[in-house]
């Protein structure tokens, strides 16, 4: 990537994991001029969309097969939220809340920024950032937590129990919706056997188990899902992100059941299915798997985590070194023991980078988190260009 200045820079962020093929692919690149030739806009049906969608649903897990598109992940959880409630009313249930964790960021709208858990996009939003019916239930934050996993037989997925059978009632609760991997919220990995529980307590409680992917979808945490690598199955799905491949478009999938309480003009915005961002999905889909990105995600993510976590083994301004594929976080702390959050170096360490021109990203609850989410496409020499450079910024902290 070049600036205007005419410097050159890796991004090792992809626009907060948007850019999962690079930039300007040229095969993405022929498909949206191709498609812009024939038709830039229509109302809802048309041929991009209908492909995208066949493709989608041959990629999810299994028994997710209706697709819907718009233009954000943002819109996309909305459409989870209102499909859940409506399932609910369908089958005589209230469904008056919803579920989620307490680190997680689904969106900054009404709705889903009640959802989110981070006060910082909440300060002078009143009751628009916290509407009725949403209860927030603890992170598998392992790092921060007191107990320790698996003795603590998962604590934090327990109380989604509680919540759901104790406190408000199965039949009150609409669905739990989780991110595998939470991403805003500090590229928090949940330990192995906790989303199996989660799966377990939403389904004998006959509560909708939903996962948010729009950040870890399409090959960012080695696997084209991140659901899969604990072989979850969602009822409901929502992708953003990297669908466009560039350009804005996300979706919900779920199954036909669930999917069978929507009727006609339920929901719908004006732009979705637009078949210019369906024909770039659908080249981006195609890039991904012909080049094998999600094979690589894997690799060069094991690389850059085994290499991080070695270079920062004696460094104690690193609390901790957390990810999966692609997605790698690591948390800066001001003290080993206190785990005080180390904000102003998480930001020393991104503005260093950036003046050799490197971008990464910065984030988590506490803004003391460094995020590596770069390309796919991203080969071992610029990995190894990054860690270099990290390496150098994290010793003079």
């Amino acid at each position: 990537m070049r600036g205007l200045d005419g410097r050159e820079y890796l991004d090792f962020f992809a626009g907060i994991a948007v850019n999962n093929t690079g930039y300007c692919h040229s095969k993405i690149v022929k498909a949206i001029q191709d498609q812009a030739g024939r038709l830039g806009h229509a109302l809802w049906h048309n041929v991009p969309m209908v492909l995208l969608a066949e493709e989608v649903a041959s990629l999810t897990p299994k028994g997710l097969r209706k697709v819907y598109f718009c233009n954000s992940g943002n819109e996309a959880v909305e459409a989870v939220v209102k499909l859940s409630k409506k399932h609910a009313a369908a089958n005589g249930k209230v469904g008056s809340h919803v579920v989620v964790l307490d680190h997680a960021f689904h969106g900054r709208g009404g709705i889903t920024l009640t959802l989110t858990g981070e006060s910082a996009y909440k300060h002078g939003m009143g009751l628009f950032a916290n509407y009725p019916g949403v209860t927030l239930a603890p992170s598998p934050y392992c790092y921060r937590c007191p107990l320790e996993c698996p003795s603590c037989d998962f604590a934090c997925a327990n109380k989604i129990d509680d919540l759901l059978n104790y406190h408000l009632g199965p039949e009150n609760v609409s669905c739990v919706i989780i991110e595998p991997v939470l991403g805003e919220g500090g590229i928090i990995v949940p330990p192995d056997g906790y989303l199996e529980r989660v799966e377990k307590i939403c389904k004998a409680a006959g509560v909708i188990f939903a996962t948010d992917e729009v950040q870890t979808g399409f090959g960012r945490t080695g696997r084209m899902f991140a659901s899969e690598h604990w072989g979850v199955s969602p009822a409901i799905m929502s992708m953003g992100k990297a669908l466009g491949g560039g350009l804005p478009l996300a979706g919900m999938v779920t199954t036909d059941a669930i999917n069978s309480a929507w009727s006609a003009g339920d929901h719908a915005t004006t732009f979705s299915s637009n078949p210019i961002c369906c024909a770039a999905g659908l080249a981006a889909i195609r890039v991904i798997k012909e080049e094998h990105l999600v094979e690589n995600s894997a690799k060069i993510g094991k690389y850059i985590l085994k290499e991080t976590k070695a270079m920062t083994l004696k460094n104690p301004k690193v609390g901790d070194v957390r990810g999966l594929g692609l997605m790698i976080g690591i948390e800066l702390v001001k003290d080993a023991k206190t785990k005080e959050p180390a904000i102003a170096e998480a930001n020393k360490v991104k503005d260093d980078l950036f003046k050799k021109g490197l971008i990464i990203g910065t984030g988590g609850i506490r803004k003391n988190v460094l995020r590596l989410q770069p390309p796919l496409t991203i080969t071992e020499n610029d990995a190894g260009v990054l860690l270099g450079a990290l390496d150098q910024a994290l010793k003079v902290l």
